[in-house]
């Protein structure tokens, strides 16, 4: 169900977004949260920081609607650390319910958050994992409209009874959740 405009009306109908507009909506707030709170290095990383601060993390490629990972910009943000307080605004665009799955996510504490002043820089692994849930809620509101994170976040029996955001704590299980995604969208073998 798409959201067409015409010449007389440029306004969106009362109807709730189509999936690839949940899915652009989360980017969106996803790297809202990457370019206010990121803390760029100095000495060598800074400048290849600052190129990749123009360019948007994710991207919408040719013939597909959703909004997919610039994994070019990605792979020089994750060098650098975000703020502390980057995460209670990613753990807000994650649309997560339950404190328990920002450590799940993130492994970073709640009470690490909480007793960090707002400018205080984080690892920069935590920035990492950061930029591979983001992709994997992404696309998983791809997949599952606004049900996306509430997916993420639901025992999977092909991940061993694991949340998809638990087991994407690595990028060798995040592989596994953007494999599971794809079949489901697209049919296939897991």
């Amino acid at each position: 169900m798409k959201t067409h405009t015409t010449a007389a009306s440029t306004t969106k109908s009362a109807q709730p977004p189509t999936v690839p507009d949940a899915a652009a909506d989360m980017a969106k707030k996803f790297e809202d949260v990457f370019h206010a709170y990121i803390v760029f290095g100095t000495k060598g990383t800074a400048k290849s920081a600052f190129t990749s601060a123009k360019q948007h993390l994710f991207v919408t490629l040719a013939n597909h609607e959703a909004p997919t990972l610039n994994r070019d910009a990605a792979a020089l943000w994750a060098c650098n650390s975000l703020r502390a307080t980057a995460v209670e605004k990613w753990f807000a665009a994650t649309g997560l319910e339950k404190r328990k799955d920002l450590f799940t996510a993130l492994q970073v504490s709640a009470s690490t958050i909480s007793r960090a002043k707002p400018n205080t820089k984080l690892d920069a692994a935590v920035t990492e994992r950061m930029l591979r849930q983001s992709e994997l809620f992404v696309r998983a509101a791809e997949v599952f409209g606004d049900d996306g994170s509430t997916w993420m976040t639901k025992p999977h029996d092909l991940l061993g009874g694991k949340a998809p955001v638990e087991y994407a704590s690595n990028e060798f299980g995040g592989a596994k959740v953007r494999q599971i995604l794809n079949a489901i969208e697209y049919g296939g073998v897991v």
